[in-house]
């Protein structure tokens, strides 16, 4: 599942496997600990928070302080633009 702006704030367990579910695709390593989410490579980083707001940056694009599931939303929207993941690589996935 992508998550989508309107479809409101997301659970903090739905944030971390998220996140899980991107390194794996982007073969990079995950960070996660009580409050804080997330995995940068060489030109991109994501930072979901348990407060319910995160930021991330791909190449010269960033959000920063903004709710977790529009970050998400974003970051997938980039990556997938700068050609550095498929173009839906979260939608086969259930939980």
């Amino acid at each position: 599942m992508i998550p989508r702006k309107s479809s409101g704030a997301l659970e903090w367990n739905e944030c971390r496997r998220l996140v899980s579910r991107l390194g794996a695709n982007l073969d990079v390593v995950v960070r996660s600990d009580p409050e804080v989410c997330g995995l940068s490579g060489d030109d991109f980083r994501l930072s979901l928070h348990h407060s319910g707001h995160g930021d991330c940056t791909v190449g010269s694009m960033s959000l920063v302080d903004c709710p977790n599931s529009l970050v998400v939303e974003e970051f997938l929207r980039w990556m997938q633009q700068a050609g550095r993941l498929k173009d839906s690589p979260l939608d086969d996935t259930q939980d």
